[in-house]
């Protein structure tokens, strides 16, 4: 959900809400996180319902062309089941349970935006990247601290009253940089939002 206020200038300032879900290359939602030596690591499940909100603001060039940016927060947790094949199990039961493995980061997003604006609807197409920066992670000392995403999106809004719209988006991003140091990472995240803008004349 995202609340824009907009004065007599062309700067929009507001706060924006997703729902984003996590995944590999193809849309896999499990993968292999070596943590130590070659074998040892973590079974990973995207099966976590994951969120992002923050601040966001946009300048208008025009009336189609815009670029925006904000400071945003991010949560992009797991489910981990610890495998340790060089472990000695002899006499032990050779299993761990699964536990959530979180991942918190502050995000700059950075995109280029046009407004195709067909009367009361406005398709916005949105391309640009994220920067994610690492504030909290389980697995810190195999993370890098920082990864670089690029993302393309839609945003349709609709306006229902003079000063009022209401919108959702949709935006794919793909990770350009790996998390952690062992492995190509090759996170996928798709998010889906709400949006809703208050123009003050």
């Amino acid at each position: 959900m995202s609340f824009y206020a907009q004065e007599s200038s062309k700067w929009k300032i507001g706060i924006e809400y997703s729902m984003d879900k996590l995944s590999i290359d193809n849309g896999q939602n499990n993968d292999f996180l070596v943590t130590e030596g070659n074998i040892n690591g973590y079974g990973i499940e995207f099966d976590k319902n994951n969120h992002t909100i923050g601040v966001i603001t946009q300048f208008l060039f025009n009336e189609k062309i815009s670029v925006s940016s904000g400071l945003l927060y991010s949560n992009k947790d797991f489910t981990g089941t610890y495998s340790c094949g060089t472990c000695d199990f002899i006499g032990t039961f050779p299993g761990y349970s699964p536990e959530t493995l979180k991942q918190r980061f502050l995000v700059i997003p950075i995109s280029i935006d046009y407004n195709f604006q067909l009367g009361n609807l406005e398709p916005i197409l949105k391309a640009g990247f994220k920067s994610n920066i690492e504030i909290d992670n389980d697995l810190k000392q195999q993370s890098k601290g920082y990864f670089l995403e690029a993302f393309v999106g839609v945003l349709i809004n609709y306006e229902i009253l003079e000063t009022w719209n209401i919108g959702v988006g949709y935006n794919y991003q793909t990770a350009l940089t790996d998390l952690y140091k062992s492995d190509n990472y090759n996170l996928r995240t798709n998010s889906f939002y709400l949006q809703i803008n208050y123009h003050i004349k």
